[in-house]
């Protein structure tokens, strides 16, 4: 994967965990929309993004319809991740249910942070056990999932 669109949650999870690495080893570049930046600055440890990737396109989204009706639905930072991902023809890095759902409707291509951590192992950069242990850590630090979605993902990295 090239580049790709990011909402708050997997870059304040991924920057809880040490691992914004994992970023710049994936993807050649991060692309966020200001509101996504602005949640994450006050939601992270406050370092900001320019300092934590070196990957990372901070984008202002043009304004327009379907942005004035996404955030109508959704906050701030889903509303322009997901009006920037579709605008650039570029995958969603999306964990929030509505916001998934919305962009399911629309047709944009996702990952979530497990899909993010799978894809991982799977080029190498994580082994089955660092991906198990980020993801119980992430959990541990309230990151939300579902029991279901966690066991499909032990069953996938135990696969790879």
């Amino acid at each position: 994967m090239r580049a790709i669109v990011s909402d708050t949650t997997a870059l304040i999870v991924l920057e809880q965990l040490d691992r914004l690495d994992l970023l710049e080893q994936l993807l050649e570049e991060v692309l966020i929309p200001v509101a996504v930046w602005e949640e994450w600055r006050v939601g992270g440890k406050g370092y900001g993004p320019a300092v934590c990737l070196s990957n990372l396109r901070v984008m202002t989204v043009r304004p327009s319809s379907t942005l004035d009706l996404l955030r109508s639905l959704l906050d701030p930072g889903e509303a322009e991740a997901i009006e920037l991902a579709r605008s650039l023809c570029l995958p969603l890095l999306i964990d929030e249910r509505k916001g998934r759902e919305v962009a399911r409707r629309m047709k944009i291509p996702m990952l979530g942070l497990l899909g993010l951590i799978l894809l991982a192992v799977r080029r190498g950069s994580l082994d089955g056990l660092q991906a198990r242990e980020l993801i119980d850590r992430a959990v541990a630090e309230g990151f939300r999932l579902a029991p279901r979605l966690y066991q499909q993902f032990i069953e996938q990295i135990e696969s790879v």
